[in-house]
């Protein structure tokens, strides 16, 4: 094929790559009509030259095209995936409300939360302190395999800590749980650093360390199948026994 020949089927075909083209690149040329402009003028005068240049650009138009298809899908879908989740979460929990605590402390808290049912059973001189009676916090994080909380806990701690000073007779004690994953001494240890530090996130909170103690568990007491992803989340919990009212 001849310099002029390929400016003729590069004309030709014009239309059909900006087909190709992310959204928005064909117009950097000036549309399919001018794309084949974007060819120097001297192809068509046998300058052979020219030929590396024309498909150097080619090239990189494709790389454009190709970079910015495999891009995107990754993104979203990660982005949606962490949505889902999080609205998941927030539904299984219930709408939130304001309630307020003996001492006059208003908190917003949600319905089906731990501060709910902590609230609620303080509350009730029906039900005593027993061995058995767990509440899962259900708004704690940490960083996989670390004991540090992330700061979005801190909301409900401070919950808690308000209901505790609500209560002042109130005792309890914080249980940390990991799932069966790894090495069962190194998962004692870790649920009992994650157990330590929201007592000790309490006790800053203005909660006497006396009310308070804690103890990690690793991969005891299940509450999920440790078979499946779902059963695994639900024993990494930090959870809260009344041990005094």
């Amino acid at each position: 094929m001849s310099a002029a020949d390929l400016g003729s089927t590069l004309k030709a075909e014009a239309p059909s790559f900006q087909r190709f083209l992310p959204a928005g690149l064909g117009s950097l040329f000036g549309g399919a009509s001018n794309l084949t402009a974007a060819v120097p003028a001297k192809v068509a005068t046998g300058n052979r030259w020219l030929w590396p240049v024309v498909l150097l650009v080619a090239l990189l138009l494709c790389l454009v095209w190709f970079f910015n298809r495999t891009k995107a899908p990754v993104s979203d879908a990660v982005q949606t995936a962490s949505t889902a989740a999080a609205n998941a979460g927030t539904s299984a929990l219930g709408d939130f409300f304001k309630t307020k605590l003996p001492d006059g402390v208003e908190l917003n808290i949600p319905r089906f939360g731990i501060e709910s049912k902590l609230i609620s059973f303080l509350g009730d001189s029906s039900k005593p302190a027993d061995t058995t009676t767990w509440f899962n916090f259900d708004r704690l994080l940490f960083d996989t395999g670390k004991a540090e909380l992330q700061p979005s806990s801190q909301e409900q701690l401070g919950n808690i800590a308000a209901i505790l000073k609500a209560y002042p007779n109130a005792h309890v004690k914080i249980g940390g749980y990991t799932d069966n994953t790894g090495d069962a001494a190194a998962n004692v240890a870790l649920s009992s650093a994650r157990a330590k530090n929201v007592m000790d996130a309490l006790v800053g909170a203005g909660i006497d360390s006396s009310r308070l103690e804690y103890k990690g568990y690793g991969d005891q007491y299940p509450v999920g199948d440790n078979a499946t992803e779902e059963g695994r989340a639900q024993n990494r919990r930090i959870s809260l026994l009344v041990t005094q009212k």
